[in-house]
């Protein structure tokens, strides 16, 4: 405690003599490119030949009919820009079945053929140049007439405001990297225009956007990633690129808290140079925090840049030893009260300069803040001081990690701790609840009682669950903290839940739900870390699923459980379908983010969500012992995937070739049709039944299927009932359009069968 009272007069001795205004002091290289690409100038100009001229990038080819190119005005020291104006054709198709499928949702086409009026071309290697063969430039006098023609490129990848241009140009330029960077900027004659993109620093290299509609700042939000891969045949000089310049070992934070919420901090970055190919390297930080001053091993730099109102930090190492520290001060308005008392804090994740490539490293967090507040923090609690009405406190990673995050208000604390030393923490703040209650009691809507018992009990019952189906887990202490929006997010050891949570007004397990699908982000999406956007789903579909199976477990409630399974069913089948028409349909789970688009809103949530969940539940009910009901099997397979890929980032197919393990066979038809496709299956299902000459009854089962392709196959149980509550379970492969299955000979009549027994299959199901 003696060191935190030492710390706090140096910290804001140095943040006083070190805040300087920016503008007078940040290094002019950004800003002077920036220059350069707003004074683009068209200097010459050649008319294209007779034969045409075709440019060729990947899967991309821009065919010149007729017009004119022009050369411009040199950006970082070279020539980087090329306008057509006249009469061309785009032709783009993806490489990959999938993307041409999600080509087609946008433009009903899996491969584009298009006119177009002008192209801009921009690229990082001057040498691109050849690419225009023997094409003889003349210089012109007065070629202002096309200006506004790069007036539409600059729309679509700057914001002068923010002080913004693209990421990766800004990174080739700022580095003399010369590689394979590309840009076009197509502007179709009928309809929006588009963009295609080569870049080496991206894993997958190639890209396809369309424009979007959009109230963001930044001008590349006006863009949206229709296709998405990587090249086939990668450049080796372009390897290095993608490897990250640093390695971060350490964030040191020491943040300090005003009476009034005034925000500010010092961040020093304890890192190893990796790669020296990059002297500039890009952090993330929330724009509304303003940069004062920045320390390279201790020592004053000015070599950074920080534009207004811009997620982007930017800074020039000028050390090449293996051991180096960035020191940030910075502050802002980072938290906000409302009327209720609530404190928001803005961005709970770029609270602090991230690496852009975000890393997992220890985290030592110190926090100044007034004691009439508690602040939960990730980690562990190391001491906490009181002087002069400030409490300064000291949180320490448990592991390294990426996720990392505070809360802060007027809490009141509840404690529940099990015989196993697990302990949950719940802060509320009870004011602004009854506040909240009293206005919803007006119009007949009632608030829960006791809610931070409640929450406790369910946080630990669901962590003492998780536990046993899943793993354990490194922190024996949970934070649960609520926060004034409507969504969740999960940290390791601190959970943030929607303030609505703490009301107690949601029915059908509606809030139980949403805490345990918060609970269990403990072990999916931080005990085991997802490798690429593409496998989402590995850590919200687990999520998602392991909550509703604590919900079936501990409140003993099926009906829940299936209620739950056939609603996220229903809104599968019924996106987008209309009462006239139908709207574009869902992706499939491998898009992950890209699910969700301004045509497709609500995909994320709907496919890697509640589909993702589907796919578990699936599994699950294949693997389990039809006479038994014994679960052993799938319960192994997730405890395998959890201790083999704890602490690592695990890819879709190391998940499936653990099922492979447990199914007993390649599993690829099952992911190919439900997590790298999008159909789903419509059974009609009919039997008959004829008596032996054994006396026995013979069932006969069809089975025709539909809305899938013709191999679409699935396992699916049907539950044969007979008198006096009697029953079988048995299996059925479906394949092709019609199935045909004779049962084992009954004793019986049936009195019903069930087709798709325990709800197993995401399909729906017709009887006839």
């Amino acid at each position: 405690m003696k060191n935190h009272s030492i710390l706090i007069l140096p910290f804001i001795l140095v943040l006083n003599c070190l805040c300087l205004s920016q503008d007078q002091n940040t290094n002019q290289e950004y800003q002077n490119i920036l220059k350069e690409i707003e004074n683009v100038q068209p200097l010459s100009v050649a008319a294209v030949p007779d034969s045409g001229l075709i440019i060729q990038q990947d899967a991309a080819i821009f065919k010149l009919i007729s017009g004119e190119l022009f050369r411009c005005s040199q950006i970082a020291g070279s020539e980087r820009l090329l306008l057509f104006k006249g009469k061309g054709r785009f032709s783009f198709s993806p490489t990959s079945q999938i993307e041409k499928d999600h080509l087609y949702r946008f433009y009903e086409k899996h491969s584009l053929d298009e006119e177009f009026y002008y192209l801009i071309i921009m690229f990082s290697d001057p040498a691109k140049l050849r690419l225009l063969g023997d094409l003889k430039f003349s210089e012109q006098s007065n070629l202002s007439y096309i200006k506004r023609d790069f007036q539409k490129f600059i729309d679509y990848t700057q914001d002068s405001d923010a002080g913004y241009f693209d990421t990766d140009f800004m990174r080739s330029f700022l580095n003399y990297h010369t590689n394979s960077l590309f840009y076009a900027h197509i502007g179709l004659t009928n309809g929006d225009p588009v963009f295609f993109k080569i870049s080496p620093y991206d894993r997958e290299e190639v890209s396809f956007l369309k424009k979007k509609d959009t109230k963001f700042i930044v001008s590349s939000d006006y863009q949206e990633v229709i296709s998405s891969y990587s090249l086939p045949k990668p450049n080796d000089k372009d390897k290095s690129f993608k490897e990250d310049v640093i390695k971060i070992n350490n964030y040191n934070i020491i943040s300090k808290i005003e009476d009034n919420l005034d925000f500010s901090a010092k961040c020093e970055i304890n890192y190893e140079r990796k790669y020296t190919n990059s002297n500039w390297i890009k952090f993330s930080l929330y724009y509304d925090l303003i940069v004062d001053s920045v320390l390279l091993n201790d020592q004053r730099t000015f070599d950074y840049y920080r534009g207004e109102e811009n997620y982007e930090l930017w800074i020039k190492l000028n050390s090449l030893s293996a051991d180096d520290k960035i020191t940030v001060y910075y502050k802002g308005d980072l938290l906000e009260k409302d009327e209720l008392s609530w404190i928001s804090i803005k961005s709970p994740n770029y609270w602090f300069p991230k690496y852009s490539n975000p890393q997992d490293a220890m985290c030592d967090l110190t926090f100044i803040y007034p004691a009439k507040y508690k602040l939960v923090s990730i980690g562990k609690k190391e001491s906490e001081d009181e002087t002069d009405d400030f409490i300064t406190c000291r949180w320490k990673s448990i592991e390294p990690t990426q996720h990392v995050s505070f809360n802060i208000g007027f809490f009141e604390q509840f404690e529940l701790e099990d015989e196993s030393g697990t302990k949950v923490n719940v802060f509320i703040s009870k004011s602004g609840h009854q506040k909240l209650g009293s206005a919803l009691a007006e119009y007949g809507i009632l608030s829960g009682a006791d809610m931070d018992e409640k929450i406790a009990t369910d946080v630990l019952a669901s962590i003492q669950f998780f536990k046993g189906l899943i793993g354990p887990i490194p922190h024996n202490e949970l934070q649960v903290t609520e926060i004034p929006y409507t969504h969740g997010q999960a940290f390791p050891g601190l959970i943030h839940l929607s303030f609505t949570n703490y009301q107690g007004i949601e029915n059908d397990k509606g809030d139980e739900l949403f805490r345990a699908h918060e609970v269990a982000h403990q072990w999916w999406g931080i005990g085991v870390d997802v490798d690429s956007y593409h496998d989402m789903w590995l850590g919200e579909g687990f999520a998602e699923y392991s909550a509703l199976w604590f919900v079936q477990a501990a409140f003993k409630d099926n009906e829940i459980f299936f209620k739950v399974l056939d609603k996220w069913k229903d809104e599968i089948f019924g996106n987008r379908k209309y009462l006239f028409s139908n709207g574009q349909e869902a992706g499939p789970i491998w898009l992950g983010r890209r699910t969700n688009s301004s045509d497709t809103e609500g995909d994320y949530d709907l496919i890697i969500y509640k589909k993702g969940a589907w796919v578990l539940h699936m599994l699950r009910n294949m693997l389990i012992d039809l006479k038994t009901m014994n679960e052993d099997p799938f319960q192994k397979m997730i405890k395998e995937y959890y201790k083999t890929y704890y602490g690592k980032k695990a890819t879709t197919t190391d998940f499936k070739n653990i099922t492979d393990k447990y199914c007993g066979q390649d599993m690829s038809w099952f992911f190919k049709q439900f997590v790298y496709g999008t159909e789903v299956p419509t059974y009609r299902f009919s039997y008959k039944s004829e008596k032996s000459a054994e006396g026995k009854v013979i069932v006969s089962c069809k089975i025709i299927q539909e809305n899938v392709s013709d191999d679409f196959k699935m396992y699916v149980p049907i539950r044969i009932n007979l008198s006096n509550d009697r029953f079988a379970r048995m299996r059925i492969e479906v394949k092709g359009k019609e199935t045909t299955v004779k049962l084992p000979p009954l004793p019986e009549e049936p009195e019903e069968i069930i087709f798709n027994d325990l709800n197993s299959v995401l399909c729906e199901v017709e009887y006839d």
